[in-house]
């Protein structure tokens, strides 16, 4: 008898050990599990405007000889392409209107000595025209033509009109180049926002 007593106890002491072990592990996972949920998230790293982005593609000393030796050339490197496209367009319209004013300049120097033949000689019993010791008709009566001195004087003001033109543009194309590489951080700086009192304009300077 009192070893069925025996036997039936050494299964409950079992039983109960194994559920403390069971309630323990449950009571440490539970707790694991809460620590893991009131454990707050990861912060990400703010994210900060590299200086890389506020920095120019091209320094402002670059930009004005690209400019200034090719006008359009440094609009283009810094992102500005209708400017770059402007100056490239006058830079054109320069050369081929310098190119036209020369060339009416040499023709109004070529045909300064030239008139305009209004008679001929002609020996006055058979009519025939008379013949210089070369074989060439001798002139009787000529006007002066269009290319006098006052025209030759005008086609080199508009030689040097155009050669002012071109070197206008590209010095302008040049100050505009090196400003816009100074102000490539200027957008990033300067900006507008909405305040409750209404609206506000703020400028970031470096010092």
């Amino acid at each position: 008898m009192s070893c069925v007593r025996l036997l039936a106890i050494v299964p409950l002491v079992v039983g109960i050990t194994a559920g403390q072990g069971g309630a323990q592990a449950g009571r440490d996972s539970a707790a694991r599990g809460g620590a893991d949920s009131v454990r707050p998230p990861a912060r990400l790293a703010p994210q900060r405007a590299s200086a890389d982005s506020l920095q120019a593609p091209v320094s402002p000393g670059r930009a004005f000889l690209h400019s200034l030796f090719l006008p359009g050339l440094g609009q283009s490197r810094l992102q500005r392409p209708m400017a770059g496209a402007i100056y490239a367009a006058v830079e054109a319209l320069s050369v081929v209107m310098l190119l036209k004013a020369q060339g009416d300049l040499r023709l109004a120097r070529e045909r300064v000595d030239v008139g305009i033949v209004r008679s001929y000689r002609v020996d006055p019993v058979t009519g025939a025209p008379i013949l210089s010791g070369e074989g060439a008709f001798q002139p009787l009566d000529s006007l002066p033509n269009e290319f006098g001195p006052e025209r030759i004087a005008a086609r080199r003001a508009q030689v040097e009109d155009w050669v002012a033109v071109l070197v206008a543009n590209h010095l302008f194309a040049g100050a505009d180049a090196f400003v816009a590489s100074l102000l490539w951080d200027l957008p990033a700086r300067v900006g507008f926002r909405l305040l409750p009192q209404g609206l506000g304009f703020g400028l970031a300077v470096r010092w």
